[in-house]
């Protein structure tokens, strides 16, 4: 038996005056085996899994506003995006680059604006579509001519 071992695997580590048994070696051997099998299980299951996590495509896009301040916004005229599948997480900027609104992945109404100008945003998906709307044009990102930024994150899978 030697008289060291290594600090991970308990592996044979021989010195000069140490009597080197065949056991010895083989129970080294197994050891090794072992580790390098746990090894490429693991290395094997995040292979696997790591499609699908933290890749995604990115999908962007614009469209030009088409309301104003008396028409072309609300629950009679929405907004809407089809995407080439659901994104998990959508950004509308302006054209001047601040950020216009996010979109999750899920149905929600939520309140939007501030102060005594705050309105309920309805948010509706229909599998890759998104439609949405307010009773405010700026906060349904829909003033005429107005160019908007679209910017979709889809997984992978």
């Amino acid at each position: 038996m030697p008289s060291n071992q290594t600090p991970n695997y308990s592996l044979s580590q021989w010195s000069r005056d140490d009597r080197v048994l065949m056991e010895d070696f083989n129970a080294d051997n197994a050891k090794i085996d072992a580790a390098l099998g746990e090894h490429a299980a693991a290395l094997a299951a995040l292979t696997e899994a790591s499609p699908r996590h933290g890749n995604c495509q990115i999908y962007i896009t614009s469209y030009k506003g088409d309301g104003t301040n008396s028409e072309n916004f609300g629950e009679s005229h929405p907004n809407s995006l089809t995407f080439p599948k659901k994104p998990a997480l959508v950004f509308i900027f302006t054209s001047t680059g601040g950020l216009q609104m996010t979109i999750l992945p899920f149905n929600s109404t939520h309140t939007v604006g501030s102060g005594n100008r705050t309105f309920t945003m309805h948010i509706t998906w229909n599998g890759n579509t998104v439609t949405w709307y307010t009773d405010d044009v700026f906060f349904q990102s829909n003033w005429f001519n107005y160019t908007y930024h679209v910017f979709a994150f889809c997984p992978m899978d």
